[in-house]
């Protein structure tokens, strides 16, 4: 949607970075460019991309549980850090105090990931590192004042239910399997995904979030608790703030199956109009990364609202502030740019 513009005067390194392998994965097995595409984009040789994929090439399943051979940014480049350390290379950091307490600061206190660190430092002539080689010297625990704790969330990798079966309290036009082309394929503004932040003991307040799917935009609202009348409150709190825009602004809500999100009927319902405001549809039960965009900004949310946190206690203000700092953030899938600055050019 938003490639870099990547050519031979761009590229100063040797190495191919941790970013232009994430690059490579999407182009390669996403895309399906050719290697010679892709070297173009990224102002490198044929041979050199060859080399790399060969590299980073893994067996993934489908959902069809069918065997596919795809590129992995991640396999390449920790087979890259491994020959690294297996030759003894000197850390790129050295004993550069000034540049370790800056990433630090960046990590605790800018709550930035590895990735926009890199980006960040190479704009500004600092040094050269990828985001891989900060998280293993925080693993190694030799180089930063950083505990595991202190990054961006762990993936918790869980087991995935294929079989897909649409929630018994929903239609079956309700699936997202009847959602629209236009908020699959992401070409389209307007289509949104959303889900609950829970606070302390799944008590008292909770944060509904809504995530569009083609800008990563954020919108977080405090409800008083987890039930379908909150919900629609807040939906039509939406409505009313927004008028005549919310109806070309919200075209679509894809939910989970749990029972706070089950009146359909009463989120589709305008509150200004006789016409329904938006359309509302289920992902498929177990299955989270259906609504990826909105679960990866909870996770950014939960850098700020730890597990645990009791929601009560977090002011309207407070939300507002994480808000911005979400459609502020530069995103490396759109070539480091903001939600906000996207939205700019819609």
């Amino acid at each position: 949607m938003c490639l870099l513009n990547y050519n031979k005067e761009n590229k100063k390194y040797k190495h191919l970075t941790y970013a232009e392998k994430i690059m490579i994965e999407r182009w390669h097995n996403k895309d399906h460019k050719s290697n010679k595409e892709i070297a173009g984009l990224l102002g490198k040789s044929e041979r050199t991309i060859r080399r790399e994929i060969k590299r980073g090439l893994t067996v993934n399943l489908t959902s069809e549980l069918e065997e596919i051979e795809v590129y992995s940014a991640d396999i390449s480049n920790d087979e890259y850090m491994a020959n690294l350390k297996a030759k003894g290379q000197e850390l790129k950091i050295g004993s550069n105090i000034d540049i370790i307490k800056r990433i630090e600061k960046m990590i605790k206190e800018e709550k930035k990931s590895p990735e926009v660190i890199e980006v960040e430092l190479k704009q500004v002539g600092l040094i050269d590192i990828t985001a891989r080689t900060i998280r293993n010297y925080i693993y190694d625990g030799n180089v930063f004042d950083l505990k595991e704790e202190d990054m961006i969330y762990n993936k918790k990798h869980k087991s995935k239910n294929k079989t897909k079966r649409i929630a018994k309290h929903t239609p079956p036009e309700k699936s997202i399997e009847n959602r629209p082309k236009e908020a699959n394929d992401r070409s389209e503004y307007g289509h949104w995904e959303g889900d609950l932040i829970i606070g302390k003991r799944k008590k008292g307040s909770v944060l509904l979030t809504l995530t569009e799917r083609m800008t990563r935009e954020e919108i977080i609202i405090k409800i008083k608790g987890k039930k379908t009348e909150y919900v629609v409150k807040a939906i039509n709190q939406l409505e009313r703030k927004y008028g005549k825009r919310f109806y070309k602004k919200f075209k679509t809500i894809t939910f989970d199956n749990g029972t706070e999100f089950m009146d359909y009927e009463g989120m589709e319902k305008s509150c200004l109009r006789k016409e329904k405001r938006t359309k509302i549809y289920y992902a498929h039960p177990y299955c989270s990364g259906e609504r990826g965009s909105n679960e990866n900004n909870n996770r950014m949310i939960r850098r700020w609202i730890p597990k645990g946190t009791k929601i009560d206690d977090i002011s309207n203000k407070f939300i507002k502030e994480i808000e911005s700092w979400l459609n502020d953030y530069p995103r490396a899938m759109f070539d480091y740019k903001s939600s906000n600055m996207l939205l700019l050019s819609i």
